[in-house]
């Protein structure tokens, strides 16, 4: 057992041999401040040293899907795969020599709840669904061994939540559990050790979507307290803000995003468009449309950039918007 079971579960949290827990919050720090190259290049490390080990395969894998997301860039699911498989291999190891240890299920859960959010990411709910219940009866099953295992309540909390949001027309027969999943998620948000800041993310979209304005803005702003120019707790927070009603707070949120945007290593167009359009919206609903058409001659100066896939069409939709509104305006 000792070979394959380099950590245990104490105070909540994983507790990881000294050389191994300052490398894995090493790389979560970097992939925090989204300094991604760096993020991986320990988690890199953390394979190396410790190959029979989930952890740095997992949050190599992670590395991989938060990049993705901040930069809305397609996912390479052959390498994606592929950690997610090793990582697999590894904690059914731990769960086969280590039954009644709650780490190998929840690295188990971990590997197959990263596949889940990557097939609903792509569109297949479906898929993901399926994945989730598998990652969801790990979880469950991490906590049932160790109740204060607050890391585990992230995938078992997200799945609750969207499990009963996306099956809203059976919870007369399913059960609507969406306000326990927000309960294990806020828990892991405050207690919780290396999941903190991805419950207070989960949180942030779950608020988002249920229209708790200001919990969304409150979760938000206390990831960035930590790390301020994180665009994924930006977006969330200026999306807050905006469908709130404070444009005051969304166009400087949105003015902050940009700057950041602007200012990142690589050069990300459509997001640059999107915080544009949206910036404009904000001054348009507070009547500061003094510089609007210099923000609209940025957004339209992409017209014959070529976009991805991905993102070909989503861009056209953004073009007409920002031409719509020129157009609004010239008529006032």
């Amino acid at each position: 057992m000792a070979m394959f079971l380099t950590s245990r579960v104490t105070s909540g949290g994983l507790q990881l041999p000294a050389d191994l827990n300052a490398l894995v919050r090493e790389g979560i720090d970097f992939t925090l401040r989204q300094e991604y190259d760096r993020a991986d290049s320990v988690f890199k490390e953390v394979v190396a040293k410790y190959p029979k080990d989930p952890i740095g395969y997992l949050y190599s894998a992670a590395v991989m899907q938060a990049k993705s997301i901040d930069y809305l860039d397609p996912l390479n699911f052959d390498a994606f795969d592929s950690l997610l498989a090793r990582a697999e291999t590894c904690a059914q190891a731990i769960v086969d020599n280590a039954p009644h240890s709650s780490v190998g299920y929840y690295y188990r859960g971990t590997a197959i709840g990263y596949d889940a959010y990557a097939q609903v990411d792509a569109g297949k709910w479906l898929a993901g669904i399926m994945k989730g219940l598998s990652a969801a009866s790990d979880f469950k099953e991490a906590v049932e061994l160790d109740s204060s295992f607050y890391d585990a309540y992230v995938g078992l909390g997200t799945y609750y939540y969207w499990k009963s949001r996306k099956a809203e027309f059976l919870n007369w027969a399913l059960g609507d559990r969406r306000a326990e999943g927000i309960r294990l998620l806020e828990i892991a948000a405050e207690k919780g050790d290396q999941n903190r800041f991805t419950a207070l993310s989960a949180l942030t979209t779950i608020y988002l979507d249920s229209r708790d304005y200001e919990l969304a803005i409150r979760c938000a702003k206390r990831a960035l307290s930590q790390y301020p120019e994180n665009r994924i707790f930006l977006w969330g927070l200026a999306a807050a803000q905006e469908q709130s009603g404070k444009f005051e707070d969304a166009t400087e949120t949105y003015r902050h995003l940009l700057t950041n945007i602007l200012d990142a290593r690589i050069v990300n167009p459509y997001n640059e468009i999107l915080c544009r359009l949206n910036l404009v919206k904000a001054q348009i609903a507070l009547r500061q449309i003094q510089n609007v058409d210099a923000q609209i001659d940025a957004i339209l100066a992409f017209e014959h950039y070529v976009f991805p896939e991905n993102l070909a069409k989503r861009a056209r939709v953004k073009f007409e918007q920002a031409r719509e509104i020129r157009a609004q305006l010239a008529h006032q």
